[in-house]
C-alpha cells in the first residue's frame, strides 16, 4: 500500500466523551479545532516540509509577510492560544535577593543562543518531516540527530515510540498524530524543551506522570484518543499548563538512588579496586589520626528555590521545611569533619544551622554577601553567604578572615581601577570566608577558604579576577601565618584548601588558573582590561589540584534542565596534603528520567562534594608556630 492510499483512509478517531460544559471551554475548543486542522493536513505526504519550502520561496521573493495566514499546525496553535494561562507567566517582581542569582528556567535567551553556537556552524537544518510515509517503526539512527528541534512523524502506522526518543533533548515540536500508538514511554518526559506535542488520533489512554517534567509545554493535542476521563476533564477545564502541574505534583515518588560510592585512593592517587585491599584501606583510614574529611556543598538558599525558578520540581519537594529536613539528614549523615556550605541565609545560620550543628559537635563561622550592607537589618537577615563548620574535638579555630572581592580591589593601590573594574567587577557582591584551623591530633595548621563566585557565563572574566584576588589575599595570609616575608614560592608548603561553587567548568580560565598556576591568553578574559592581571597574566605560587581530578572529575556537580556540568571544586595544596577518599557520582540508573534537581531525594540543584585528606609529613617543622592576634578586626567568631 503506497502513502497516498494510506492517507486516503477514513479516520477512525475516538472522540473523548465530555459533557456540554467542558466541550464549550476554550481549552477544548482549541483541541477540537486543531485536531480538525491536523486531519486536513494529512492529505499529502511531507506536508510540513512542503509548507516550509513554500514559505522560504515566498520570503525570498517578497520578504517577510506579517499578514500571511497560518499554514501549519504550529502556526495555527500559536494563533489560538489565548491569554488564559498568562497568570502562569507573569514577570518576576523585583527582588534584591535575586539580583545576582541565576534564573534556572527563564534564561531562555541564553539557552537558545547556546544551542545556536553548538550546532549552527555544522548543521544547516533542524527540522525533519517523515509524515505520511507509512512508517511502522523508527530506526535507531533517527535518535542520533540530537540537533533536531522539530520532528514530524504524523500520519504513519507507528504503534510505539522507543525509549531512545529521550536523546532528542532539543525538540520543541513533536507531531505523532494519526498513528496507532497506545502507550507513551516515560522517557518522553525528559524532553523538557517541548512546547508543542501533538498526539491526535491514536489509541492513548494514559499520560505518564513523567510528563510533569514538560514545564515548557504550551499545548498538548490529545483529541481522538480513548483518554481516561479524569485527565481529559482536567485538560478541558484548566488547559495544558495545569495538567502538567498536576502530573508533576501528584507523580508517585520514584525509588531512591543507591548510596554514592565511597572511593578510596592509593598513595599515587589511583582508585583502589581490589575488594580485599579496599577493606584493609577502610580499616586503616579509620585509625589514621592525621586524616580528616571535608564537605563542600551549595545548599540552595530557600529564597531562590521558588516555583518560578524550578518549574520541574514538585511544590512539596520545593517547600523549605521539606528541603531543610533533607539537607539536615544528608549533611549529618556524611559526618564530615569540616563543612563548607554556600547559599546559607543569615537568619537560617543563626536560628537553625548553628544550633543544629552545635548539638552534633560542630562550631561554625559565617559571612554574608556584601549587599546586606545596603539593606535594613530585617532584610539583611535574608541575604545568603558562606558558612564553615568544624568538629571542635578535631579542630581549633585560630583565626577567621572575611574577603570582599570588591572591597579588596578598591581598597588597595596594587589593583588598577580600570573601566572593566568599575563597569563589570564592582557591582558583584561575592565574598570568601577564610579560616585558620589547627588539627588537634597532629598539631598541623591548615587554611580553609570557601567562596561562591558570580554565576553569569557572560562575566567569566569577573570570576577569573575574583579568583585572582582570592589567591593574592591568601598568599598574604599564608605568609603571615607561616611568619614568612620572603618570596611567594614559600607559600607552597603550607596546608591549604580552597573550595566552593565557582560557577566555572573545566575549560574555564578559573580552572586553568587554579590547576596550572597561571592563565594569560584565554577566551574568558580576551579583550578585557584588569590592569596587571590582563597585562602580565594571572599567576599564583600555590601548588593546587582539584581533589576530584584523581577520577577525572564527577560527571556533574550541578544538575538542571538547561545546565548540567561540573562547577564545584575542592582545591588542595599537593605539597602538604594527600587525597585518600572521595564521595563518588550519583547512580546513573536513578538519573535515567531525571531532568534536574532539586527533587524528592536531592534538596539542592548542586550535589555535595566530600574528600578525605591526610597531612603529608612536614619536611621542615622549624617554622610556623603562628600565634593568632585575637585583637585583630579580621576575626569574628
Amino acid at each position: 500500500m503506497n502513502p497516498s492510499t494510506l492517507l486516503a483512509q477514513t479516520f477512525q478517531a475516538t472522540s473523548i466523551n465530555l459533557g456540554p460544559s467542558l466541550l464549550a471551554t476554550v481549552y477544548w475548543q482549541n483541541q477540537m479545532q486543531l485536531a480538525q486542522f491536523s486531519r486536513k493536513t494529512s492529505q499529502q505526504p511531507h506536508f510540513y516540509a512542503r509548507q516550509s519550502a513554500a514559505s522560504a520561496r515566498k520570503k525570498g521573493f517578497m520578504g517577510t509577510d506579517t499578514t500571511a495566514k497560518p499554514t501549519t499546525l504550529v502556526d495555527v496553535t500559536k494563533g489560538l492560544l489565548t491569554t488564559a494561562d498568562d497568570g502562569e507567566k507573569q514577570a518576576q517582581s523585583a527582588n534584591p535577593l535575586l539580583q545576582n542569582k541565576k534564573l534556572v528556567i527563564d534564561d531562555e535567551e541564553h539557552e537558545e543562543e547556546a544551542l545556536k553556537q553548538q550546532y549552527d556552524q555544522k548543521q544547516l537544518w533542524s527540522g525533519l518531516d517523515l509524515g505520511g510515509q507509512g512508517v511502522m517503526s523508527l530506526s535507531p539512527n533517527l535518535f542520533r540527530y540530537s540537533f533536531l528541534t522539530r520532528l514530524y512523524l504524523c500520519n504513519n502506522k507507528l504503534t510505539a515510540i522507543p525509549e531512545a526518543v529521550s536523546k532528542l533533548k532539543n525538540l520543541s515540536v513533536l507531531d505523532l498524530s494519526n498513528n496507532q500508538i497506545s502507550t507513551l514511554p516515560a522517557e518522553m518526559g525528559t524532553l523538557f524543551r517541548l512546547k508543542y506535542l501533538y498526539l491526535f488520533d491514536n489509541q492513548i489512554n494514559q499520560i505518564p506522570f513523567e510528563f510533569g517534567n514538560l514545564f515548557k509545554l504550551e499545548f498538548l493535542g490529545i483529541e481522538g484518543n480513548p483518554l481516561d476521563l479524569d485527565t481529559a476533564k482536567l485538560l478541558a477545564e484548566r488547559g495544558t499548563a495545569r495538567l502538567i502541574l498536576h502530573l508533576r505534583d501528584n507523580a508517585p515518588e520514584c525509588a531512591p538512588p543507591k548510596e554514592r560510592e565511597w572511593i578510596l585512593l592509593h598513595d599515587d592517587g589511583e582508585p583502589i579496586t581490589d575488594q580485599d585491599e579496599y577493606a584493609r584501606a577502610v580499616a586503616d583510614s579509620d585509625k589514621k589520626l592525621a586524616s580528616f574529611t571535608l564537605m563542600s556543598y551549595n545548599t540552595l538558599c530557600h529564597h531562590y528555590a521558588t516555583p518560578k525558578m524550578y518549574k520541574y520540581t514538585p511544590l512539596w519537594a520545593l517547600e523549605w521545611n521539606y528541603r531543610r529536613e533533607q539537607l539536615r539528614q544528608q549533611i549529618l549523615g556524611f559526618d564530615s569533619d569540616v563543612l563548607c556550605l554556600y547559599e546559607v541565609e543569615t537568619k537560617m545560620f543563626e536560628d537553625f544551622w548553628s544550633p543544629l550543628f552545635a548539638e552534633h559537635g560542630y562550631r561554625g563561622v559565617f559571612y554574608c554577601k556584601t549587599r546586606a550592607k545596603t539593606m535594613s537589618e530585617k532584610d539583611s537577615k535574608k541575604v545568603d553567604g558562606c558558612a564553615t563548620f568544624y568538629k571542635w574535638k578535631k579542630f581549633d579555630l585560630l583565626e577567621k578572615k572575611n574577603i570582599e572581592y570588591t572591597g579588596a580591589v578598591l581598597g588597595q593601590d596594587k589593583y588598577k581601577k580600570t573601566d572593566d573594574v568599575f563597569n563589570r567587577f564592582m557591582n558583584k557582591d561575592n565574598i570568601a570566608l577564610v579560616t585558620l584551623l589547627r588539627h588537634i591530633d597532629t598539631g598541623n595548621k591548615i587554611v580553609v577558604a570557601c567562596t561562591h563566585l558570580h554565576w553569569d557565563p557572560k562575566f567569566n572574566d569577573v570570576k577569573t579576577v575574583q579568583v585572582a584576588v582570592l589567591l593574592e589575599e591568601l598568599t598574604g595570609l599564608v605568609k603571615k601565618y607561616n611568619h614568612v616575608h620572603g618570596p611567594n614560592d614559600s607559600v607552597k608548603n603550607y596546608p591549604l584548601i580552597i573550595c566552593g561553587d565557582f560557577n566555572s567548568d573545566v575549560d574555564s580560565a578559573v580552572y586553568e588558573l587554579f590547576s596550572q598556576g597561571s592563565v594569560s591568553k584565554h577566551l574568558d578574559t580576551d579583550g578585557r582590561d584588569y590592569g596587571k592581571f590582563t597585562d602580565e597574566g594571572f599567576h599564583h605560587q600555590f601548588s593546587l589540584r582539584s581533589a576530584y581530578d584523581s577520577i577525572g572529575e564527577l560527571p556533574f556537580t550541578n544538575l538542571t534542565p538547561s545546565f548540567t556540568d561540573v562547577i564545584d571544586y575542592i582545591w588542595y595544596s599537593t605539597t602538604t596534603l594527600s587525597v585518600k577518599g572521595l564521595l563518588g557520582k550519583i547512580d546513573p540508573a536513578y538519573l535515567k528520567n531525571i531532568i534536574g534537581f532539586p527533587n524528592a531525594h536531592f534538596p539542592s540543584d548542586h550535589i555535595p562534594l566530600i574528600s578525605q585528606f591526610s597531612f603529608k609529613k612536614a619536611r621542615d617543622t622549624s617554622k610556623g608556630n603562628y600565634k593568632p592576634d585575637f585583637k585583630s578586626g579580621s576575626r569574628k567568631v
